[in-house]
Formats: C-alpha cells, structure tokens, sequence
C-alpha cells in the first residue's frame, strides 16, 4: 500500500487509464451532492482569485494497480474506493474543456490569432489529461480513455463528455447527465466575465483549484487479492452502498475466477439496478417476502437475502466450494433478475402472461386497478409467486384479492398484516408445488378474516359513511366502487346466484375516463335544503362518460334524465326510470348500492 496525501490533479498527471471495477455500482449522486461539490468549488475560486487559497479535503481514493504489458511506465488503476468523486472531477473537467471550445469559436470570429493559439493548446493539453490520448504499445499507437465508468454507464458517459447529447436510458445515466449540466451552468455562472481573457483566467484559476486545492489521501496497492476484502472494509466504514449494490459486489467476489458466470451475473446485476436505489430496495424486499414468507429486518436486507439465496457465501474461499455452486449462483441472480421484470410489469399494472383465452382484457384491467390505482402494492410477493401458476389460476387470484382489500382495507380499515400474513402464507404454497396448489385454501382464509374483522354489518357501516370529496384525487376508492358495482349489476339483477361474475367483460371503462356524477347537482341553480346534505353521499352519486357529464353539468334531475337514459351504464339507465330525484330516491339507490356490495365483495 502506498497512501500519499496529494492534489486530484496529480492522479492525471501522469496519462493514468482508470476503471470502475464490476463489482462496483453506477454513478450515485444526487443532486444534493452535486451542489455541495458546487460550493466547494466556488469557495476554493473565491478564495486563490482573492490571493487566499485554500485546499479541500475531498477524503480518500483507493486504487488496484496493473501495468499495461509493452508500455513503458503506463499503468491501469481499478478504483475501488471513490468513483463517484474522480467521475465527477472528470465531467468538470470536460465542462472547462466544452467552454475552452466556446471561446475558441469565439475568438477564430474575432480573427484572434493569439487567443486561439492558447485556447487550441489549453484543449489539447485538457483533452489528454482528462479525456482520451494516444498510447504506443509494441510500435502501434492507441486511442486510449482516461476514465471508463462501469460498462452501463460507460457509453453514455462517453458521449456526454464529448458533446454528442446522449439519451438517458436509466437511472444512473439521469445523475450524469444532472452532474454535468449543473456543473456547466455553475462553471458558466463563475466566469461570467465579459471579456474572452477574463473568462480564460478563470478558467485557468478551476485548473489550478484541480492541480494544488482539491486534495485526496490517494492509496495505491498491487494486489488484485486484496482488492474485494479492502472493497467490504471501506463499505463497514459506512459507504453509502445500497443493498443491491452490496448483493451485485458480494456475489461477484464470490465468482472471482469463474469468468463465463461473473460476466453474465453482472449483465444481471447492471439491469436489475437500472432504477432509483428506492424503487430496487422495494423490488428485493418483495422478491424476499415472496420467497421466504416474512418481511426482512429493517437495515438487515442484505445479510437476511445474502444468506437466503446465496448460501454459497459461508463456503467462498474454502476448498468446500465447488464449481457447480458457481453455475447456482449465476442462476439465482438470473431467476432474481427475472422477478424483478416482473416486478416492474406489476407496479405498472401489467398482465404477465401473453394473451390467452377465456382470460380477456377486462380480466386484465382488474390487476391495473388493484395495483396501480387501489394501489395496493403490499399483494405483489403473492403475485410473484402466483405467476408460476395457470393464467387462469392467478386471474382468479386477482380478483379475491381485489374485492377482498377493497373491503378489509379500505372501507373497514382494518390492520393490513393479517392480510399480508394470508398472502405470505399463500406464496409459500405456490412454491413449495404450483402443480398441485389449490385456491380454495386463499378463499378459506380470507372469508374467516373477513368474518372476524369485516363482517357485513362493519361493512355496510363503511358504505354508508362513503363521500364524494370535493379535493382532486380522493375519489380513487369511490370510483371504483361504483364501477365494480355496474360491471357485477347484471349478475345481481339475475339473483345473485353462485360466484359473482362480470356477465358482459365487452364494456371496460376507462378508470381516469370515467366521471362521477352528482345526480343532484354538485353546484345546482336552484338549491333544495333537503337535498343539499346529501349531494356528496353515496345514494346521489353514480358514474356517467366525461362527455355526458359535461353535457349534464349542474342541471336538474328532469333535465339530465334523457341522458341517463341513453347512457351505456345500466345502473345509471335505472336511475332514469325515476319520475323525480327526492331524498327517498337518494336513500333507495344507496341501500341498492349497498346491497350489490354486500354480494359481490367476499372472497
């Protein structure tokens, strides 16, 4: 180990080639760390253009050394502590390098032959240190890059800095791009000198901030052996290091000598961290709960998952490994890999299976509803595990759960974790036999919790006290209430016989299409003080098409009927039959509303 105590500029002084090891994350930073950067920036500047400078301690960069075989003095360095810091060094120096390159058209305008002789110099002299330069091995010259991030991030990285305006296509790629426009238009807003050779000074004061102020404890060591063991030291210490990017190290380390298995693991491991850091966590907690029945530890996901699905670990480094467990391992992160695109589909309400009859779009939609307007994210480790059954199977599924937390949860309020312990409970069934799991069992024990703690009396109780809120977007539950209710309302009018089945899956609504109307008006011309107390409850309301809603407006009931009576919605055509809207009508659709309720939502 050689730790010295040097300036940032010093680690480019010498045409270094550095790398973002695999087992390392993609750039991290966020906005927050960009603006204190920033301020760090702009105090040192302040501080060298009023003849006061200042150093910076930016903490320490630790590096894996390798010569470059048939160059002379040139070496390799594989970061493993501090690539979010040297990342971010070299877009502010490909900022100073996008100005240089500004004022060079400016001054080649101008015909100002001096200032473009120091302008092309200062490029060329940036470009090389910071960017890309020639390397000559065995008589045959390179183009060789300064920095190269992990292998997402790369490409991206690399045309961003050379102006070619990359599309992000993930997370990571966001945070560069912010990193470097801030840096940009911070850089642009301190030289904000009007004249060519005040803004070149300036310029050249942020190359000296590099070269003396910015300063790191730098540690070089040549020993690839140590490389993984200092990487967990220095993340014990209290790196930032999320759990997926803990997993993705660990199990590479693990692989460390079984090539074909370590690549394809970290092809895995590059997608699977392709969201923010949240939404991943979200995403292993589920695949976790799925597979394991229970809920991690808070703070204990990465030891709790490492040793649930990478048992292999306790036996790294030991001769008990063997080399069929590095092939489990690459197929573990593979199925992980798998669950967390499944994941995605579902936060987003997507169907998992390709189009298969007697399943249609209208069962399809019923999992958009519960997942991404219900919202009700806490069902999807039993739909991970549900998703190796029969389409048909997980729709039946989908719709217990839907009808079931609509009234548990919702309208009753009731605790979630006897609901979650069911689903628990039920995910580790699929997966112990999909081939021989029955749905009855899920019935079973959601029809006792539902005895037990959502009973029709508590039910009902809830139904009544139901509004329309006058605030935007708190309606979500009362619209899809109404809108269940039509879809099971020929069902119920034909007795209410058996399971509750939709009996026309032609007609599906569009959920934010769909409009709730006041049957007495919202805001009506003529108000009735009897009728004004109830406008907002549950017996005035039905559900109309935008366009009918807005052609009826705030107009009376007598005036609004001939549209209810063409409407496509038989519950709403029903309404039409009455010859007046009274608090009688408001009372008897609401005990029909809740009736159809009482019948159609149990499991």
């Amino acid at each position: 180990m050689e730790p010295a105590y040097t300036s940032v500029g010093k680690i480019f002084e010498y045409r270094p080639m550095l790398f973002i090891p695999k087992y390392q994350r993609a750039y991290a930073w966020e906005a927050e760390s960009v603006e204190d950067f920033i301020k760090d920036l702009k105090n040192c500047f302040d501080r060298r253009k009023g003849n006061t400078p200042v150093n910076h301690f930016f903490g320490g960069v630790l590096c894996v050394r390798y010569a470059v075989p048939g160059a002379v003095n040139q070496h390799e360095y594989e970061i493993i502590d501090g690539q979010q810091r040297i990342s971010t060094f070299t877009i502010l120096m490909s900022c100073l390098i996008k100005i240089y390159q500004e004022l060079l058209e400016q001054a080649k305008n101008l015909k100002d032959t001096n200032n473009q002789f120091i302008l092309e110099g200062r490029i060329k002299a940036l470009s090389e240190r910071f960017i890309e330069f020639n390397q000559e091995v065995q008589r045959k010259v390179n183009s060789v890059e300064v920095m190269k991030l992990s292998r997402v991030d790369h490409p991206f990285y690399k045309d961003l800095i050379r102006g070619k305006n990359p599309f992000p296509s993930r997370d990571s790629h966001h945070k560069i791009n912010h990193a470097y426009q801030t840096l940009l238009k911070a850089v642009r807003k301190i030289i904000s000198n009007s004249k060519i050779e005040e803004k070149m000074d300036d310029i050249e004061i942020i190359q000296n901030i590099i070269d003396n102020d910015f300063t790191i404890l730098y540690m070089v060591t040549d020993s690839k052996e140590d490389a993984f063991r200092l990487f967990q030291v220095i993340n014990d210490r209290g790196t930032n290091l999320t759990v997926g990017d803990l997993l993705k190290a660990k199990t590479l380390e693990i692989l460390e000598g079984f090539t074909d298995e370590q690549d394809n693991c970290e092809r895995c491991w590059d997608d699977i961290l392709a969201d923010t850091p949240s939404v991943t966590a979200d995403y292993l907690n589920w695949i976790y709960e799925s597979y394991k029945g229970k809920r991690a530890k808070q703070d204990e996901l990465f030891d709790t998952f490492l040793d649930g699905f990478f048992p292999e670990h306790k036996k790294h480094k030991t001769e008990q490994f063997k080399d069929y467990e590095s092939t489990q391992i690459y197929q573990t992160v593979k199925n992980i890999h798998n669950d967390i695109f499944k994941c995605r589909k579902l936060l987003e309400g997507q169907w998992l299976y390709s189009s298969q009859q007697p399943i249609n779009n209208w069962d399809r939609t019923r999992l958009s509803i519960l997942l991404k307007e219900l919202e009700h994210t806490l069902s999807i480790p039993l739909f991970l595990a549900a998703s190796q059954l029969d389409h048909k199977v997980f729709s039946e599924i989908v719709q217990i759960v839907e009808k079931v937390f609509f009234r548990y949860k919702i309208i009753c309020n009731q605790h979630a974790n006897s609901l979650k312990n069911i689903y628990y409970e039920e995910s580790l069934l699929i997966r112990q036999n999909p081939d021989t799991y029955d749905v009855s069992t899920l019935r079973q024990k959601l029809h006792k919790l539902i005895k037990t703690k959502a009973s029709d009396l508590t039910f009902k109780n809830g139904l009544e006290t139901l509004e329309y809120k006058e605030s935007r977007g708190g309606n979500k539950p009362l619209k899809y209430y109404l809108m269940t209710v039509e879809y099971y309302y020929q069902w119920y009018q034909a007795g209410a016989t058996g399971t509750p089945i939709c009996k026309d899956k032609s007609r599906i609504y569009d959920f934010a299409g769909t409009s709730i109307e006041h049957i007495y008006p919202q805001n009506s011309k003529s108000k009735d003080e009897k009728l004004e107390p109830l406008k907002n409850t549950l017996g005035n309301l039905t559900i109309l098409d935008p366009a009918q809603n807005s052609i009826g407006g705030n107009e009376p009931f007598e005036v609004k009927k001939p549209l209810y009576q063409e409407s496509s919605i038989q519950l709403t055509r029903d309404i039409a039959n009455n010859q007046t809207w009274s608090e009688q009508e408001i009372i008897n659709h609401k005990n029909l509303l809740i009736d159809v309720a009482l019948k159609v939502f149990s499991p």
